[in-house]
């Protein structure tokens, strides 16, 4: 009498679908890495926006950085792997780069109001932490 199920399986076999399952874990975990990117991308364009434009334009820019805002926040609620290394850095991420925003826009709204190229170059400055918590998360 044969006393296996269906159910069972050559240790070889399992090994092989316990890695694959491992890599599609990591692979479905990089998303937070691409989404810092564009974060990045979309502050560096909204502050150069902000600063290069008057009026109507300006608001413009506001609007849409908004949306891109919000379409990440759709995208990120949408997501249901996070590895662990982005749930380590996740707040110091945000509280870093939360600080370098306002400090960005209080420095360029005040002294460097009539300097575009100044505020141009320290649009930069939010997105470094965007960028170099993407390459942390991207290169685990």
């Amino acid at each position: 009498m044969d006393k296996s199920s269906s159910h069972e399986m050559p240790p070889d076999e399992a090994l092989g679908r316990a890695g694959h399952m491992s890599e599609l874990a990591r692979d479905g975990s990089r998303w937070f890495g691409y989404m810092l990117i564009l974060l990045g991308l979309f502050t560096t364009g909204f502050l150069v926006g902000q600063a290069l434009s008057e009026g109507w334009i300006a608001t413009v820019v506001a609007w849409l950085f908004a949306g891109c805002i919000a379409g990440l926040f759709w995208y990120v609620n949408r997501q249901r792997v996070l590895s662990r290394t982005a749930a380590r850095i996740i707040w110091k991420f945000t509280l870093v780069y939360m600080a370098l925003a306002v400090v960005t826009s209080v420095v360029t709204s005040t002294w460097l109001d009539d300097e575009p190229l100044w505020q141009c170059l320290l649009a930069l400055l939010p997105a470094l932490p965007c960028w170099v918590s993407a390459w942390w998360v991207l290169r685990r």
